[in-house]
């Protein structure tokens, strides 16, 4: 069961078993309720000589910064297999642009960039039984969204 609160101006999403501090959406798709608390973004530079600044003379590190990027690793609480084609609809519909609106939690406002979609895993876990029958339950999904 989905459970909403805000505190202030955040909202939260209790997605049991974990607990979401932000909303993330592909193209317009709000996918919060299947994330967990181990969602990371991650913000990073781009430099011209691809990582491999050089140094001058005396030394000193020469950093060429080109353009921050923003890349997120989305991370799933256990889904089932028709949790699991709901949460990748968005994703697979196209290989870019995926167009990600999240909270920055750099800067503390929403932020919208243009994505495609990086590497992605899932894997099944036992079959577990219900009242309606037997479903199949996947492990936690991984799926990374970078920054065009």
């Amino acid at each position: 069961m989905i459970k909403e609160f805000t505190n202030g101006k955040y909202i939260y999403t209790l997605a049991s078993p974990a607990l979401v501090v932000s909303r993330v959406k592909l193209n317009g798709t709000d996918i919060s309720k299947y994330l967990t608390d181990q969602t990371k973004v991650a913000w990073y530079d781009v430099s011209k000589n691809s990582g491999r600044d050089a140094t001058n003379a005396d030394g000193t590190m020469v950093l060429n910064v080109i353009a921050t990027k923003y890349r997120i690793d989305l991370a799933t609480r256990p889904l089932t297999q028709d949790e699991v084609i709901d949460f990748f609809k968005e994703i697979m519909k196209r290989p870019a642009p995926i167009s990600v609106e999240f909270l920055n939690p750099f800067t503390g406002e929403w932020k919208t960039i243009q994505c495609y979609r990086g590497d992605r895993a899932a894997q099944t876990l036992l079959p577990y039984k219900t009242p309606d029958g037997t479903i199949q339950i996947y492990n936690p999904i991984s799926q990374a969204v970078i920054e065009l």
